[in-house]
């Protein structure tokens, strides 16, 4: 039978201090297994919905006041100009 930690010579806030970086060390493997997972298998690719590209439009071509890189001009229907 195991003694219970309250038996033993270690500090507690020494105990919670490895308890800690134990489930810190586990959540960043996590987080890279994911990103493993994700650089090997991208997702599927889909077309925007008229949403969503009306949304990237507007990041693109759209001024914002608060802005402080000018919008791109909005292409014309005659190419190149």
């Amino acid at each position: 039978m195991t003694r219970p930690i309250a038996d033993l010579d270690v500090p507690l806030a020494t105990v919670q201090q490895i308890v800690a970086r134990q489930r810190a060390d586990a959540r960043a493997e996590q987080s890279a297994e994911k990103l493993r997972r994700l650089l090997a298998e991208p997702p599927a690719s889909r077309k925007c919905s008229p949403g969503e590209t009306a949304e990237q439009r507007h990041w693109l071509y759209d001024d914002d006041p608060d802005s402080t890189v000018r919008a791109f001009p909005y292409p014309t229907s005659g190419g190149a100009q």
